[in-house]
């Protein structure tokens, strides 16, 4: 195999798409802001110095929703920047792979969400969510022209990166520090999926040919399983559960059938809640 290139390659699942690359010895290039800032456009020819001899490129790079960030910023960064990649590569005829988002979806919240289920134009991702799916129907677009192009479409990801308000990280921490976990709903159950992972899939996906759409989903875990586990790993802290309401129903967020990858390229996942929360807190991808 040629080289990859990787745009977001010093993100969270940049950099676990990196290790693996390593580890499985392909070459790759690894691109951050610092070679593309993609809220700014790239003629062609610029697109073919920064991608240089790569055989494909994944495009991990995105701008997250924060504070700071305006629709602007998300919507140049996520939608213009695939459409700006999308005609580069259909007129050089490269394959691309994009990790799209489970906030796709209108309803996160639904069982055994497929790949056909009902998309979102203002729901739980808010614009960020929408901004994937603009960029996934620019995708759509340009296949009917002959793009070749992998979707995928993950759960919740987490690993070694991510944010420290974020609840894996946050509980950690917490429980690092000998500190007091507080919870106010211990039945809400998410689908955690660790970055490694996300980029297994997108190689797997990618060295099978497995042209289309394609959610990557893990196992879905409570909120008191993951404070559970903080405690559990560090050896330190407790859980404070508040009283819930009594008309509160728990929820299970993107719960993804992932049915699809599995029977297209053989997805499944390989790290469970603890491994991936013991990488964490050692501060490493994997291996």
């Amino acid at each position: 195999m040629n080289k990859i290139a990787i745009t977001g390659a010093n993100g969270m699942t940049g950099t676990h798409m990196l290790s693996l690359l390593m580890e499985k010895e392909i070459s790759f290039v690894a691109l951050s802001r610092q070679d593309w800032d993609i809220r700014q456009w790239k003629s062609f020819d610029e697109l073919d110095t920064l991608f240089c001899d790569c055989e494909t490129v994944f495009h991990f790079a995105a701008q997250l929703p924060d504070a700071s960030s305006f629709s602007s910023d998300i919507f140049n960064a996520n939608v213009r920047s695939c459409l700006n990649l999308a005609e580069w590569a259909t007129r050089r005829s490269i394959p691309l792979l994009f990790i799209s988002s489970a906030t796709v979806y209108k309803d996160p919240h639904k069982n055994k969400i497929s790949e056909m289920d009902e998309k979102v134009v203002n729901g739980f991702g808010g614009f960020y969510g929408y901004s994937k799916l603009l960029a996934e129907n620019i995708f759509e677009h340009y296949r009917c022209e002959g793009l070749k192009i992998v979707i995928l479409r993950p759960s919740s990801i987490y690993g070694h990166g991510l944010p420290s308000k974020k609840l894996i990280t946050n509980y950690l921490n917490k429980a690092k520090n000998g500190g007091v976990i507080d919870i106010l709903q211990p039945d809400n159950k998410i689908n955690l999926i660790h970055a490694y992972d996300v980029a297994r899939a997108a190689l797997l996906a990618y060295e099978s040919k497995s042209w289309g759409v394609f959610n990557i989903g893990a196992t879905s875990y409570s909120v008191a399983d993951v404070a559970n586990m903080a405690i559990k790993i560090s050896g330190k802290g407790e859980i404070s559960v508040a009283e819930a309401d009594q008309k509160y129903e728990p929820f299970n967020r993107f719960d993804l059938d992932f049915t699809l990858a599995n029977a297209r390229f053989g997805y499944q996942p390989t790290i469970d809640l603890e491994e991936g929360m013991k990488l964490i807190m050692l501060g490493r991808e994997r291996g």
